[in-house]
């Protein structure tokens, strides 16, 4: 089940986003020449070509897209129903135990209920057809990889305060920890307020250089700004993943001995 939620992006991918880029960049130069009247009709079908190139880098591009936001709602998802089974494990071990274990657990639920407050599923086929937009697409791609920063970040914090109750919850019942490691994903906040800074005083520049300047300023910046994100975005969470693989067989385990000593007791 985990490989296939916690999937792993090859960096190679970005080949393709990055062929887009150029293709674009390509078309648009092609597009300005014609125009200005340097074009003739030979060079209008091999813009055309271009463009159909272009626009098949792009559905390349939105679907890596794609990929790393229903990743991130395929984590999230399942993160929570492993959390909240082994709640319900603790509960039905530790219920009638004493109160030094009953705060944490306590604790441990209400930290799983913020998270699934705070969490929410993006819907990864509109970002992935909005980044399919030639030219204004690479604002939507930056855009949505910007909030898929802030998502996992989100995640893995939120994350981190239930599994550290969960952790405590059994140390103190007398069972096997879960030795937790460092699951929390680095902010990229920053990265996203300069982007839109830019992003602004690009489009106030339309005012003074035109709408054409204008656009060629966003995709030098912003389109070049989207192909450095997508890198972070298959990076970033890699480590979180890794992370995942190590304590979740421990966390399986101490629930299979909370399971046992259940039945045990039952039995008594």
């Amino acid at each position: 089940m985990r490989p296939r939620t916690d999937l792993e992006v090859p960096v190679s991918r970005l080949i393709l986003p990055l062929a887009s880029y150029l293709l674009w960049g390509v078309v648009a130069v092609a597009w300005w020449s014609a125009g200005a009247g340097l074009g003739t009709g030979g060079i209008s079908i091999g813009t055309n070509g271009l463009a159909f190139l272009g626009l098949t880098a792009s559905a390349t591009t939105s679907y890596l897209l794609y990929t790393l936001m229903n990743r991130v709602n395929k984590h999230s998802s399942r993160t929570r129903a492993l959390l909240w089974s082994a709640i319900n494990a603790m509960e039905a071990r530790v219920g009638s135990s004493g109160l030094h274990v009953l705060l944490p657990l306590n604790s441990a639920q209400e930290g799983y209920y913020k998270l699934l407050y705070k969490e929410r599923e993006r819907s990864a086929v509109l970002w992935a057809l909005l980044a399919l937009i030639p030219f204004v697409g690479w604002i939507f791609l930056a855009a949505a990889q910007w909030i898929l920063s802030r998502d996992i970040t989100k995640h893995s914090r939120l994350e981190a305060v239930v599994l550290e109750d969960i952790d405590r919850t059994l140390r103190t019942a007398g069972l096997s920890g879960i030795s937790l490691g460092n699951t929390t994903v680095r902010s990229r906040d920053a990265l996203g307020f300069a982007a839109v800074a830019a992003l602004l005083v690009e489009l106030f520049s339309a005012y003074f250089l035109g709408l054409a300047a204008c656009l060629v300023l966003i995709y030098l910046t912003v389109g070049a700004f989207s192909l450095f994100w997508l890198d972070l975005s298959i990076r970033d969470p890699a480590g979180h993943f890794y992370s995942h693989s190590q304590f979740e067989a421990r966390m399986l385990q101490a629930l299979l001995d909370a399971s046992t000593g259940t039945n045990e007791a039952g039995v008594a």
